[in-house]
């Protein structure tokens, strides 16, 4: 069954460049794309609350565990996402299908990038006829059970903000992709060799900036509720951490600082 859906999936997206040039139906290629990819690992996915709908400033935010995250979410509602630029087969599938849907291409290492993406998110929001617009704030993928600190970007646009939570169960298999160890494509494998992959999807109420609020109070508040909705603790950290090592003279001073403390518990003895 898993290798029928994908071959399915891979003549489809074959066709996907002539489909898109003749019928008007982008957003039900890409979502049927994605139920494919849903259907190669066996995904029981229950979605609470209401479907999202095509409205002007608004974005939808969700917490971020996998890249699989985007395909779950897209089977139901064509989203515009904004997306790190991926090579290989992941790159191909963005630019021939994703790209049809008013999808958002950066490059982390491109610092001009984020004036470039900053504008072309302001001028999305404005479109009453394009596809909502989706954004992960932590900005890489979290293991499912923390929250780190959201990118004020998508909390500054002066629009509706639309929480969504997504909460895995790791009874089959861990969804979460850690791209320091693992290729998209060996994660997709793990996946698909599994016995299923369940997960549950909240759509939560709008939420808009409060009087004298900030933009990064405004973004601490909308992950309260997306951490307590899925259940993830909060933690202080940036999510771009586990991209850098600390410091040698930080460590040092850690090291000095625990020596120190046990030195004092040793002489009080």
């Amino acid at each position: 069954m898993e290798l029928e859906c994908v071959f399915v999936s891979s003549v489809v997206f074959r066709c996907g460049n002539s489909v898109l040039d003749f019928i008007p139906c982008e957003r039900v290629l890409v979502e049927l794309i994605c139920s494919f990819f849903v259907a190669s690992w066996t995904g029981v996915v229950k979605y609470h609350g209401p479907r999202p709908s095509m409205r002007p400033k608004q974005v939808f935010v969700a917490n971020h565990t996998s890249m699989i995250d985007f395909i779950v979410l897209e089977q139901m509602n064509a989203f515009a996402v904004i997306m790190q630029k991926h090579p290989g087969w992941v790159g191909l599938l963005q630019s021939i299908i994703l790209e049809s849907v008013g999808c958002i291409w950066f490059n982390r290492s491109e610092a001009k990038d984020r004036e470039i993406v900053a504008r072309k998110l302001r001028e999305h929001i404005q479109g009453v006829d394009n596809n909502p617009l989706l954004i992960f704030p932590e900005g890489t993928c979290v293991n499912n059970q923390y929250s780190v600190m959201f990118k004020k970007g998508a909390f500054e646009l002066g629009c509706t903000v639309c929480p969504i939570a997504i909460k895995y169960n790791k009874i089959f298999v861990d969804a979460f992709w850690n791209s320091r160890k693992q290729s998209f494509t060996m994660h997709l494998l793990q996946l698909m060799t599994s016995w299923a992959v369940v997960c549950d999807v909240w759509y939560l109420e709008p939420q808009n900036l409060k009087p004298g609020e900030t933009p990064i109070e405004f973004a601490e508040r909308v992950r309260d509720i997306i951490s307590v909705r899925a259940c993830l603790k909060k933690v202080p950290w940036d999510g771009y951490l586990k991209y850098s090592r600390p410091r040698p003279e930080h460590r040092e001073r850690k090291q000095q600082s625990f020596a120190e403390s046990v030195l004092r518990r040793l002489e009080e003895k």
